[in-house]
Parts: C-alpha cells; sequence; structure tokens
C-alpha cells in the first residue's frame, strides 16, 4: 500500500511539475517556424487601440499620453477608450483629449468585455490593439507589434511583458519570477506551434481573425485562443517589453488570482468544443500550458497526501502529523523575519490557493467576474 502511495506522489508530482519542465523541453526539441518578415511591399494597416478603464484616475492621463506617441510613431492608428461606470475622476480626466481619442463613457459598470464590444462596434480598422490602463507602453511599441503581421501566417503578436515591483514583498517576487518563467516558455512557442493565449497588456489582432466573446468571458484568453484555432500563428514580439506593477499584498494577489483562473475555466468551457478538435500540437501544447497549469494546485495537493499517507504507513502517523505542524509553522516564521526564500515558497502558495478556489467558484457557481475592482497596489 505504501508502495502505491509513493507511486500515485510521484506521477501528481510529475503531473504538477510538466507545464514548467517536460513542456518547454518539448517545445524546445520541436521544429522552429521562424517568421518571414520583412515582406515585400507590406503596408501598414490601420489600426483600432482599443482600451476599457474603471477607477484609473492615477494613471489615465499618463497612459492616454504614451498612446498617443504610439500613434504618432506608427501613423494610421486611433484611440478608443470605454469608461466602465467609473466613481472616480478618470471619465473627466479624458475629456480634454476628445479631440484626439473616441471616448465612450458609460453611466453603469457593465464589464471590461462588454464595453470593448460597445467600441469595436463603430470601429473599421483593418487591426484592433488591446491594452490596459495601467501598462506602460514604448512609443515604437505599436510599430514594432504590427511588424509581425507581415507574416502572413501570423494574425495576432502579443508584447512581453514585465513586473516593476518585483523586490518589493514576497507576493511580487514570487509573481515575478512566475511570469518571467512564462515569458519564456511564450518564447519557445513563438518559433514553434504559436502562443496558448495572450495576456491582455498589449496585444494586436487582425479584424478578421477577431471572435467576440460573450459578455462574461474576459477578452484576451478568449479572443487570442480563437485565434489560434484559425489555423495562423499568434506570437510574442520579443523586440517589445511593456511594464506594469504586479500585485504586492497577500490578499490581493489571492483575489486576482481567483478572479483570473474562474475566468480562464470559463473561457476553457466555452471553446472545449472547438479546441477538442484542434491538430494533435495544438491540442498537446493547450493542455500542456493551459489546463495541467490551472491543476496545479490540485495535482500538488494530491501529491502531498499520497505522499503523508505513504509515510504514514512507513514511518508511523506521529512523525507525519508533528510534520504537518511543525513544517507550516517554520515557514510562516521565515516569512515574518522576512527570509526571502520562505517569502517566495508563500506568496506562491498564496497565489496557488487563490487558483484553485477560482477554480472550485468556476465549477460550483455562477461567478463569472464580468466586472471586478483591480488591486489598489497594481496602480501605485
Amino acid at each position: 500500500m505504501a508502495e502505491l502511495c509513493f507511486g500515485l506522489a510521484g506521477l501528481f508530482f510529475l503531473l504538477s511539475i510538466h507545464p514548467y519542465t517536460f513542456y518547454p523541453l518539448s517545445l524546445w526539441l520541436m521544429p522552429r517556424t521562424p517568421l518571414r518578415l520583412p515582406a515585400p511591399g507590406w503596408t501598414r494597416p490601420t489600426i483600432a487601440i482599443c482600451m476599457s478603464a474603471y477607477n484609473e484616475e492615477r494613471v489615465i492621463e499618463a497612459k492616454v499620453e504614451s498612446l498617443l506617441a504610439m500613434v504618432a510613431d506608427y501613423g494610421p492608428a486611433s484611440i478608443n477608450i470605454y469608461v466602465d461606470g467609473s466613481a472616480d475622476r478618470t471619465a473627466e480626466l479624458l475629456e480634454p483629449y476628445r479631440d484626439r481619442i473616441t471616448l465612450i463613457v458609460s453611466e453603469t459598470r457593465r464589464g471590461k468585455t462588454a464595453g470593448l464590444k460597445e467600441l469595436l462596434a463603430g470601429i473599421d480598422a483593418e487591426v484592433l490593439a488591446f491594452t490596459d490602463a495601467n501598462v506602460q507602453v514604448p512609443p515604437d511599441s505599436l510599430t514594432k507589434l504590427a511588424a509581425a503581421l507581415q507574416d502572413p501566417d501570423v494574425c495576432c503578436a502579443s508584447a512581453r511583458l514585465t513586473y516593476s515591483n518585483a523586490a518589493e514583498t514576497g507576493v511580487s517576487a514570487s509573481g515575478t519570477l512566475y511570469w518571467n518563467l512564462e515569458e519564456f516558455i511564450k518564447s519557445l512557442e513563438t518559433q514553434t506551434v504559436g502562443l496558448m493565449g495572450v495576456d491582455g497588456a498589449l496585444f494586436l489582432i487582425e479584424r478578421s481573425a477577431y471572435s467576440p466573446p460573450s459578455d462574461e468571458l474576459i477578452d484576451d484568453l478568449y479572443v487570442s485562443v480563437s485565434a489560434l484555432l484559425t489555423g495562423k500563428r499568434v506570437v510574442s514580439a520579443q523586440s517589445v517589453t511593456v511594464e506594469e506593477r504586479g500585485a504586492s499584498l497577500w490578499h490581493e494577489e489571492f483575489h486576482r488570482k481567483v478572479r483570473i483562473s474562474c475566468q480562464a475555466i470559463n473561457v476553457h468551457r466555452a471553446l472545449w468544443p472547438r479546441l477538442r478538435r484542434a491538430p494533435p500540437a495544438i491540442l498537446y501544447c493547450y493542455m500542456s500550458h493551459r489546463f495541467l497549469k490551472w491543476m496545479t494546485p490540485f495535482s500538488l495537493s494530491l501529491t502531498a497526501a499520497a505522499l503523508l499517507v505513504g509515510l504514514g504507513l512507513t514511518i508511523g502517523w506521529l512523525p507525519v502529523l508533528l510534520a504537518m505542524v511543525i513544517l507550516p509553522a517554520l515557514l510562516a516564521l521565515g516569512a515574518w523575519i522576512n527570509l526571502p526564500m520562505f517569502r517566495l515558497v508563500l506568496g506562491a502558495l498564496v497565489s496557488l490557493s487563490g487558483v484553485a478556489w477560482g477554480i472550485l467558484v468556476a465549477l460550483l457557481t455562477a461567478r463569472t467576474f464580468a466586472t471586478w475592482t483591480p488591486a489598489a497596489t497594481v496602480r501605485d
């Protein structure tokens, strides 16, 4: 019986680490598909930059100025902003820019996806670009991102995202470490099968590849995975780096992960009928990078449970019970006295707990997080 428990622990542990170890290794072994650039006779397409803003008074002016700089650098582009029932001065601060942007102000909260769809109803640009208000973007971002579309097999391109506050807390440190690994995996996907979805920091997509999600679904993941299913590639532009702050408080990161994982599972359920018919390489990469990653807190929990039972049957239950009390206490103590490794581990556990809870919310309730309040420390 103990041997079976140890075997199961090993199996669940391998499933836990697969998205971060064996999956990137398998990508590294796949044939490379380089971008076909530059394309002779290619002209810059018209681009509509779209953004939804809610209570962004601390960052909205700087964001619009950066978008104006991007348009000046690129050329045929427009700026379109939807204010989603903000309770602060976001709409007021945007008024002086009305002659240079398209502005829609909603008196009630409808959600990011609904707001973006309202913006898109009046847009006929060839390419759509999406960004978030708290993301800092270089002036040449749009120009470099659009260059990826010179390859006729590419329909969507995403910027690389970095966090600017990695050293603030254990939460921000663990979040940055995780995200750096994500960006590394995305760089490998770009060279092979394409990204298994983008984040909303800054990305653009050909209008012909854009599939509008229903209002309760998060737009960036749904839109980019749908684009991948058209048969074209989604890539990460390694020459374009944007920056934002990550959540630095425990409760903010927990609630952020609850929202993100709940939204992700809802997108998965909406797209699964199409995903299961995808080419084998795409399905393998999606299951590895997305689905198994979302299941990490559960596979790690099963690893720990099987290991503890196996140890209990082997060395007795008293040492196991003592370890279950002492090890968490040592972890909490190490984090409390600011030992870096302990803070990092505790931050990771907070994130994983949020992911697990968000998945349970998605599976057991009707909650969708169509609207949410951004973490305060992300806007500092």
